[in-house]
């Protein structure tokens, strides 16, 4: 049985990666990949790269990542025309640019964007229009991917960006996904599709644990996956490091993050 944890768009979420990786240990998976977006929007960029090397992972390079890279290079590619300190974006991968260790940055800087795995491919945003990181968030959004994943029999695309778990199958394929549960499908051998394998560290489908999957390549499982982790101490971090509140806030329910505000004196 070959299972494979695949990660994506951790985020410097240092808390949520641990726990994932606590849980990627009990899965028994034989291999740990993940789909880019190490950094960015959290605090703990540097720890978070630490983290996956680690314990040995195969990454591919997200957009944070790539707009890091950019940043270390020159900082005038940071906006001109607007306070970065306040954008969510800006400011994480500004900290990230700023706090990574030289040996990290070097790790970043050298990420493929695609990562042949057993069953399929992985990538960070699609397979078209790369150097736009399109989103996939519908199957009209992911049609032009399943054709490349159908003209170059790839077979399944495993995908992050969105921060969602779904499954897009191409309409032209010969067989169909046979759902087990809510959150476990069997893709049977000669599908062509589409899988968002969710985010680490800020997920964005109204469950905030952190959201994971597993693959066994052998049974052709797919697992959507969740870990617990304490969203308090990633999002209090998140200010400590001076980065905007909102990055913080969207790691918590409502209740939590009117709590929150009032902990931070907002």
């Amino acid at each position: 049985m070959r299972k494979i944890a695949i990660l994506s768009d951790i985020h410097a979420n240092e808390p949520a990666l641990k726990a994932v990786l606590r849980e990627v240990v009990q899965s028994k998976a034989g291999r740990v990949v993940c789909g880019g977006d190490v950094v960015g929007y959290g605090a703990n960029s540097n720890a978070c790269v630490s983290r996956l090397r680690a314990v040995g992972a195969d990454c591919v390079m997200g957009n944070h990542d790539f707009y890091t890279n950019h940043i270390r290079r020159d900082r005038a590619a940071l906006p001109a025309n607007q306070d970065w300190r306040k954008n969510p974006v800006w400011a994480g991968v500004e900290d990230a640019a700023r706090t990574l260790s030289d040996d990290n940055a070097a790790w970043l800087r050298t990420l493929p964007r695609e990562l042949p795995i057993p069953g399929g491919v992985l990538a960070h945003a699609a397979l078209h229009h790369t150097e736009e990181w399109p989103y996939l968030r519908s199957l009209r959004d992911a049609l032009p991917t399943l054709e490349c994943l159908r003209e170059s029999a790839r077979g399944i695309g495993f995908f992050g960006h969105t921060h969602r778990q779904e499954v897009f199958v191409n309409p032209s394929s010969a067989v169909t996904p046979e759902w087990l549960g809510p959150c476990r499908v069997h893709l049977p051998e000669g599908i062509v599709c589409a899988v968002m394998v969710g985010s680490v560290g800020q997920p964005r489908d109204g469950d905030l644990r952190a959201a994971w999957t597993l693959w066994d390549s052998d049974t052709r499982v797919l697992e959507f996956r969740h870990s617990e982790y304490p969203a308090l101490t990633a999002a209090q971090e998140i200010v400590a490091a001076d980065l905007p509140v909102e990055s913080a806030l969207r790691l918590l329910d409502e209740d939590s993050a009117r709590e929150f505000l009032r902990m931070i004196g907002m």
